[in-house]
């Protein structure tokens, strides 16, 4: 699988049930569990129109507002609670993993948020768990992407005002921030493992896009982030 078959669609719908090729056996239900790929390059233009101009900076976006329509994500035994912009899309390419992207056409559908259920390593120390799924995932972009770039990786607790900042009851995850190059440019991820206190489960969430959208898209991705709220199964 290569960046360019990312350019309809329906190649991106197959490319993230494909994942990088890795699949977790998971605990809930015995769902098998793939690893989001990056999104890809827009189509080229058609032919005879000349070279591609350099993309133009995007703007940041506005965050969703308490006022602004919102879309819940909250299905039953999957363990948690999202929100996220009311327009919006929702696919679940494999079991227990959900893709959240912006309208087919815009930049934000470029820009996708997943969580994945990954199964706990560690059942009896979730944090050490939390660590040991983030460093399995990027030990797997590693491997796919041999000029990964580790930006940072830190401790993880929700911030006061996210739907579970505060929360003692929940152990600590982990988190980083990768890059490395694609065809269309330099591409970003954000990733967080989360996981649960009382079920051998980590929840896997990242955000993915070129360099030039992710700053852009990274006040949604954060909101989605912030109201992400742990349910019990």
């Amino acid at each position: 699988m290569h960046d360019h078959e990312f350019g309809t669609a329906l190649a991106r719908r197959h490319l993230l049930r494909g994942g990088l090729g890795l699949l977790v056996a998971g605990t809930w239900a015995g769902a098998a569990v793939a690893v989001a790929p990056p999104p890809g390059r827009k189509p080229a233009p058609p032919a005879g129109i000349g070279p591609r101009a350099p993309a133009a900076p995007v703007r940041p976006v506005r965050p969703p507002g308490p006022d602004d329509p919102i879309k819940v994500f909250a299905p039953d035994t999957w363990g948690y609670r999202l929100e996220l912009p009311a327009d919006w899309t929702v696919d679940t390419p494999a079991p227990y993993t959900v893709v959240l992207s912006g309208p087919q056409g815009s930049d934000a559908y470029f820009a996708p948020v997943s969580v994945q259920n990954r199964r706990a390593p560690r059942p009896d120390n979730p944090a050490a768990s939390a660590a040991a799924v983030l460093a399995a995932h990027r030990e797997a972009l590693r491997a796919r992407y041999p000029r990964l770039r580790v930006i940072r990786e830190t401790l993880f607790r929700p911030p006061p005002g996210a739907a579970d900042g505060g929360r003692a009851d929940l152990p600590p995850g982990r988190q980083l921030v990768v890059d490395w190059p694609g065809e269309g440019g330099p591409v970003r991820r954000w990733a967080v493992a989360r996981p649960r206190p009382r079920a051998a489960v980590v929840h896997l969430w990242t955000y993915t896009a070129e360099r030039r959208l992710f700053d852009a898209y990274l006040p949604i991705a954060r909101a989605i982030l912030d109201g992400w709220r742990l349910l019990e199964p």
